[in-house]
């Protein structure tokens, strides 16, 4: 059973955290909670990534919004963690993330398009070679 559990959320495919959010439920030990993580990439991959401002923009904050209303609506009060929001490359911030909250379990999909779950993306993939923690990933 766990404690500290961390669901990251892609806020283009937030169908994808509800069957996530339920096997939480299933693994959780009482007392413990689960937090969700949005890493936006946009400026870490963008040719401004050196000019972006530090403060976010007003499209960041609607999709932090959106990210915190889905989890919101999902994850039992009870058992709501933190809803946590970087910048960066995703499994990178996955990782960091997952460590200074002292995650013991990570529950992520194999990919964002769940018509391809035969497939593993690398996020997927570099969470589960380099998690501190461990990586439950739902197919």
């Amino acid at each position: 059973m766990y404690t500290n559990i961390l669901i990251p959320m892609d806020p283009d495919y937030t169908d994808n955290f509800d069957p996530l959010v339920k096997l939480a439920l299933k693994v959780i030990e009482e007392g413990g909670t689960i937090s969700t993580l949005y890493v936006n990439k946009n400026y870490i991959h963008h040719a401004m990534a050196a000019t972006s401002p530090d403060k976010p923009t007003e499209i960041e904050k609607a999709i932090l919004e959106t990210v915190i209303n889905k989890f919101e609506a999902t994850v039992p009060e009870d058992v709501r963690g933190r809803v946590y929001t970087q910048r960066g490359v995703v499994h990178d911030e996955i990782l960091r993330v997952s460590k200074r909250m002292q995650a013991d379990l990570i529950i992520m999909s194999p990919n964002k398009r769940p018509w391809l779950d035969r497939f593993m993306g690398s996020n997927t993939r570099k969470v589960m070679t380099e998690a501190h923690c461990s990586v439950f990933v739902r197919r």
